[in-house]
């Protein structure tokens, strides 16, 4: 009798054994990411390079030879306690020191520049836009060849959903991959669904785009556009079926699942 009671709680208990091992599969990131080659995970590495978007704020800086030459093409230095306008602190080149205004793409991706005038330079990328501008102040205006370097300063990803730290994250050095930022929010906690995660990107015009990813896909190492987060973008991270049934689990049924260990141990104790 104690041997049949037992082999009938065994069998019973199969179906967990095995539950347990299709969840384990469900867990790791990036499966089979070993069959990537290194050649082709560094074709689309260098593909990447930020978007400018409307309410972007930027930094942009013109350096000729002579310093002179160039001071016209730049926003001046304001005191430090000026608070009407966002500030970036440098050094100028008579060796004081104050805060670099800074430009903000407006919502139709043009900005004001010294001397030129509105430019647009909204939806190009950082390399475009730097392009852009030499080309309009060079040789109209400069016979120097100018440098013109371009930071984005609000580079910013908002991670929501069933991660341990929901919120908004950013970057200094103007890249984060979706990783990154996945960490930066604690990871997924364990009622993360791997397969059901979803970038929400805006476009330069406005339009949003909605990018669903299943993260143990070894494809997204090699998609730019998922791999490489754009400034803005929002992840969204949706509950896996066991959030969703514990959320329905009611006052009765955990009274009832309750009830029946009480009596399993019982049994157990009773069958020894």
């Amino acid at each position: 009798m104690k041997f049949l009671l037992k082999k009938k709680y065994f069998i019973l208990l199969i179906p967990i054994l095995l539950s347990s091992c299709t969840a384990y599969k469900k867990l790791p990131y990036i499966t089979e990411a070993e069959t990537i080659t290194t050649e082709e995970f560094a074709k689309a590495a260098k593909s990447y390079e930020a978007v400018i978007m409307p309410k972007d704020i930027l930094s942009i800086t013109v350096n000729t030879p002579t310093n002179a030459a160039s001071r016209d093409f730049n926003l001046p230095l304001v005191p430090q306690e000026a608070t009407d306008i966002i500030q970036t602190r440098v050094s100028s080149t008579s060796g004081g020191y104050g805060s670099l205004q800074n430009y903000i793409v407006d919502n139709d991706g043009y900005i004001n520049f010294p001397v030129i005038g509105r430019i647009k330079i909204g939806g190009l990328k950082k390399s475009e836009a730097e392009k852009s501008i030499l080309s309009l102040i060079y040789p109209k205006y400069l016979k120097e060849e100018p440098i013109i370097s371009l930071r984005f300063l609000n580079y910013k990803v908002a991670v929501i959903g069933e991660v341990a730290r929901p919120g908004i994250y950013t970057s200094t050095n103007e890249q984060m991959t979706l990783f990154d930022a996945l960490a930066s929010a604690g990871d997924l906690t364990i009622y993360g669904d791997r397969k059901s995660v979803r970038i929400v990107r805006e476009a330069a015009n406005g339009q949003l785009d909605v990018k669903q990813i299943d993260l143990q896909d070894k494809g997204i190492l090699l998609d730019p556009d998922i791999y490489y987060l754009q400034q803005n973008d929002k992840i969204i991270v949706s509950p896996n079926k066991a959030k969703g049934n514990n959320s329905s689990f009611g006052t009765l049924e955990s009274l009832a699942l309750s009830g029946l260990s009480v009596l399993i141990s019982v049994i157990s104790i009773i069958t020894r």
